[in-house]
């Protein structure tokens, strides 16, 4: 992986609408869209494996992160929501770049900015009461097998087969984000 700037990849490598996953879903062009920044993060540990978190809900895993406060910067959001979902402290290894999802049921227009980062110390999640609520856990994959699970679970996002409206969303972008670890660890 490279040292060089984390903030250097502003590139915008996705734009999702409601129509890109659900066929049918009807057209809503007064929608008032909220911004909610987002980070996720491919946390690679010791071995060289990352996290994923999963759930007792739904059988599905997603990468860690999640909302940006409106009062800390990017990169102080991204470790912050690191440290709750997966106990660790880390060190951000590359940009991967930004996905855009415009969720028409949310009425969200959700920017999320994607990372690499290597875990520098690991202690246990601080997960919230609703996710202690649906039994969130963090589990460890070697990276190719993580990308296989998400291609798996984008498969069936695109078959229709997923009820989790913001799931379907997930995935999508937790896969391009695991794709492009890959890539970037490869040079």
């Amino acid at each position: 992986m490279s040292n060089s700037n984390p903030m250097q990849n502003d590139e915008l490598l996705l734009v999702t609408r409601d129509s890109d996953i659900f066929p049918d879903a009807p057209k809503m062009p007064d929608v008032v869209w909220k911004e909610r920044p987002t980070g996720k993060v491919v946390l690679f540990n010791a071995t060289r494996e990352v996290a994923l978190l999963g759930n007792k809900v739904n059988p599905f895993f997603l990468l860690p992160g999640g909302g940006i406060e409106a009062e800390e910067s990017v990169l102080d959001g991204v470790r912050r929501e690191c440290r709750e979902e997966t106990g660790c402290d880390i060190e951000i290894q590359d940009a991967l770049g930004i996905t855009e999802d415009f969720r028409s049921r949310d009425s969200k227009h959700c920017i999320s900015f994607g990372y690499s980062a290597k875990a520098v110390s690991q202690g246990t999640p601080t997960f919230t009461a609703s996710e202690i609520d649906i039994g969130t856990y963090v589990k460890w994959f070697p990276l190719p097998e993580a990308i296989e699970l998400l291609r798996q679970q984008e498969e069936k996002v695109r078959a229709g087969e997923v009820l989790f409206y913001n799931t379907c969303f997930n995935t999508i972008r937790d896969l391009l984000f695991l794709r492009r670890a890959q890539e970037l660890t490869r040079n």
